[in-house]
């Protein structure tokens, strides 16, 4: 990666409900809490960000939401979640860019992208008040403005988990593959490590599992360090 991405954060805030995120990614999140399992347009499982393939002077963000969509199953992004990639790039945890996704609520959901800009206010809302008109629907690849390009849409979950082999080391969190009951004493591990690389087993891609993805790609010069 370029030596001037300073890359803070993706943020989810839904407006009234949601406070914006500005901590450094650390891991993946699939449905942890109840509140994301009852409002699942608001749970960002992975987000990401790498160069092109397709061209090395570019950047890609992507933010995955609403985790477990099952195999020919359906979701809608929320139309009353704002979705943001927060960008610092100065490294004070403070977001000097922002590229934000809104939806809308017709059955051919159309989607408003704006940014990357700098925003006229910070925090919760990060607000750039200059949404462009519907540049785009849900499931397709569309440039809100020159050399972006994006895509919003269901697409197979990325994230790589064992979670067959998660509940053996953490049997308090789960019931192991195999049982049919929880184990007599859940705090005692059944395994100490993860299984040894080429015996793990994938269950989101077994299982078939989607997510909603949002797909940002966009020249490097317009989110590095001025």
């Amino acid at each position: 990666m370029h030596s001037k991405f300073k890359f803070g954060l993706c943020a989810l805030g839904a407006v009234g409900l949601l406070g914006a995120l500005v901590v450094p990614a650390i891991g993946s999140d699939h449905a942890d809490t109840q509140e994301n399992v009852g409002n699942p347009g608001q749970d960002i499982s992975d987000v990401y960000i790498f160069p092109s393939k397709e061209n090395p002077n570019n950047v890609v963000f992507v933010m995955n939401v609403n985790p477990l969509i099952a195999r020919g199953g359906t979701a809608r992004f929320d139309p009353q979640v704002l979705y943001q990639f927060k960008i610092d790039t100065n490294k004070d945890n403070v977001e000097d860019l922002v590229i934000q996704a809104k939806f809308d609520s017709e059955a051919n959901q159309g989607v408003r992208i704006a940014g990357p800009v700098k925003p006229s206010s910070l925090g919760t809302t990060s607000n750039l008040e200059r949404f462009q008109t519907v540049a785009g629907t849900v499931g397709t690849t569309f440039q809100p403005a020159p050399g972006m390009r994006v895509f919003a849409g269901t697409r197979e979950d990325s994230f790589f988990f064992d979670l067959e082999r998660f509940f053996t080391i953490f049997p308090d969190r789960g019931v192991p593959t195999g049982l049919t009951t929880p184990p007599e004493n859940p705090n005692q591990p059944m395994a100490t490590s993860w299984r040894p690389a080429g015996e793990a087993r994938d269950f989101l891609s077994a299982g078939g599992y989607n997510v909603l993805s949002i797909v940002v790609e966009v020249p490097k010069s317009m989110v590095q360090e001025q």
